[in-house]
């Protein structure tokens, strides 16, 4: 048996062109809804790689209902991918119309139990197989009388028939957190309900937080995997035996022969603890006190609280770890600034690094995710602009904006194919109903955006130097043979691709632009949309 490692966009390239030997390749479910270019490299690496399909936004323990749109993007996902292990958190990460992309803890009672089994029960009627729930990391421990984690797990098995996904080095992060014995959270586990092991790195943070002086493990995936976690690796393997087994590492990657090693060390300990018989039979749940605390009324109080940056305790926790809550709030906001840095750079790079998360802890206070799929974050970013009286001299500031979320919808945007020129005659493909493929945009400003989009890119090297006179910029964003593109184009290319917006088919547009434009400059346009794939048929469109 050999060990899997986690696939993140940055390391395509390396595993397409190496062809490591692995033994399968996970990649985060989220990470691939959409039409995106990292779905279509994804589906390439599936004909050599058998591939788990690992969630971390449905929200299992969310204490209202399932995203409904959620749950059909993976069926679709799965159904195309076709992965050979389907997994997700015991966890939530979303209650009414907020979303956050963190994993939140779940108090452990009865009525917790009842919300996850129904919504594990739900998942696995959509998909139409078992998932694997993953045990959490944990930084604090709810003022509640609770289910041992592992019973819980073991219960949620026993009553969904789902299998468990079982993470060591969270294992160990919690144990170290908040006072447990790793060894024997490991043994109460059932093995018949396990099917894939977890491995990955923390990062140890010391500093005064809430007048307690302490030391945390964050479960951070950045670093290899330390001595503890590989020891207690090998105590899960004489215990339970093999099982499919994953190293993660989902930021500030390595050298790429560091992953590999990693991998290298979980087949050593793989090939030492061959599969055993299973023996172990989960324990009776126990009973918890289910009232004491109402798991919709903590996930809306702490979900207000980890939006409002002043709000730092959570007093249904033990008076012992209030304090945590930075973690959670930290998590958050980091990962969405990143998020928002990345489909923003440009931005970032004229308003500067502090500025820039300024903008973003305003925006995500006031207009915080409402999907588990991020991808969908940041449409509205450019209203914060007129939040910040120091940005009002940066007139072209909002352009830039609305310029960089075309270049992040096209990537993602859902394309059907684009109409096929050579399947109609010129008679049919004149009057044939089409529309402009999803991740088309047109965008008309006053100022020279693409200049200054390239100039302020953290990787520009050239001269820099902008005159916002010199140029008025129409910019077309799409995407044609899975390569977003942006063009400048002409003041007649412009009108056409307008006109064509508004029209029902290719021969109504022409007829609206005769006489506003001459005959050379139509064929040109008209060879300009076909060239760069802009059309598709209308009923297509529909039905997508």
């Amino acid at each position: 048996m050999q060990s899997g490692l986690g696939i993140r966009p940055e390391l395509f390239d390396p595993v397409a062109q190496l062809r490591p030997s692995l033994g399968f390749l996970e990649a985060h479910s989220e990470n691939y809804f959409g039409g995106s270019i990292a779905r279509a490299k994804l589906l390439e690496l599936r004909e050599h790689y058998p591939i788990s399909m690992h969630g971390v936004g449905l929200s299992l323990g969310r204490a209202d209902h399932l995203d409904t749109n959620h749950l059909s993007e993976l069926k679709q996902l799965a159904d195309e991918l076709e992965p050979f292990l389907v997994s997700e958190h015991l966890a939530w990460s979303a209650y009414s119309h907020r979303h956050v992309p963190d994993l939140l803890p779940l108090p452990l009672t009865e009525a917790a139990l009842a919300i996850v089994c129904e919504h594990i029960d739900q998942m696995q009627n959509v998909l139409g197989r078992q998932i694997l729930v993953e045990n959490p990391s944990n930084y604090l421990v709810f003022d509640t009388l609770q289910i041992p984690e592992p019973e819980f797990l073991n219960e949620l098995a026993n009553r969904t028939g789902c299998g468990l996904l079982v993470d060591v080095n969270n294992i160990h992060v919690s144990a170290t957190n908040v006072d447990r014995d790793a060894k024997a959270y490991i043994n109460a586990l059932d093995s018949n309900a396990i099917g894939q092991f977890h491995l990955a790195g923390y990062t140890e943070v010391e500093g005064d937080r809430g007048g307690v002086q302490e030391s945390v493990l964050i479960d951070t995936h950045n670093q290899p995997v330390y001595p503890p976690v590989w020891a207690l690796f090998d105590h899960a393997l004489s215990v339970h035996g093999a099982r499919p087994s994953l190293v993660e590492w989902d930021s500030d990657f390595p050298e790429f022969e560091v992953l590999l090693e990693q991998c290298q060390i979980a087949n050593e300990y793989l090939q030492q603890r061959p599969p055993i018989e299973i023996t172990t039979q989960p324990k009776p749940v126990s009973q918890s006190d289910a009232d004491s605390l109402s798991v919709s009324n903590l996930q809306n109080e702490f979900m207000e609280r980890l939006l409002d940056v002043h709000g730092n305790q959570l007093p249904q926790a033990q008076d012992a770890y209030q304090h945590r809550f930075w973690i959670y709030q930290n998590n958050v906001f980091a990962a969405l600034q990143d998020y928002l840095g990345e489909v923003f750079p440009a931005t970032r790079g004229v308003v500067g690094e502090d500025f820039f998360k300024q903008m973003a802890q305003v925006f995500i206070q006031q207009s915080p995710p409402s999907q588990g799929n991020i991808h969908l974050y940041g449409g509205h970013f450019v209203d914060v602009c007129r939040q910040f009286e120091g940005l009002n001299t940066l007139v072209y500031l909002p352009d830039l904006i609305s310029y960089e979320w075309a270049l992040h919808s096209a990537y993602y945007a859902i394309d059907s194919a684009p109409l096929d020129v050579s399947q109609f005659s010129q008679d049919e493909l004149l009057v044939t109903p089409v529309t402009m493929t999803q991740s088309y945009h047109l965008l008309d400003s006053q100022y020279p955006i693409y200049a200054i989009h390239e100039q302020s890119l953290p990787d520009y090297q050239g001269e820099v130097g902008v005159q916002l006179e010199q140029s008025q910029d129409t910019i077309l964003v799409c995407r044609p043979s899975f390569r977003v593109t942006s063009l400048v184009i002409d003041d007649d290319t412009a009108a056409f691709l307008a006109q064509l917006q508004k029209s029902e088919n290719l021969l109504q547009a022409i007829e609206g632009l005769q006489g506003s434009l001459l005959p050379e400059s139509l064929s040109t346009a008209l060879s300009f949309v076909f060239e760069n794939s802009l059309l598709r048929e209308a009923s297509v469109s529909q039905a997508a």
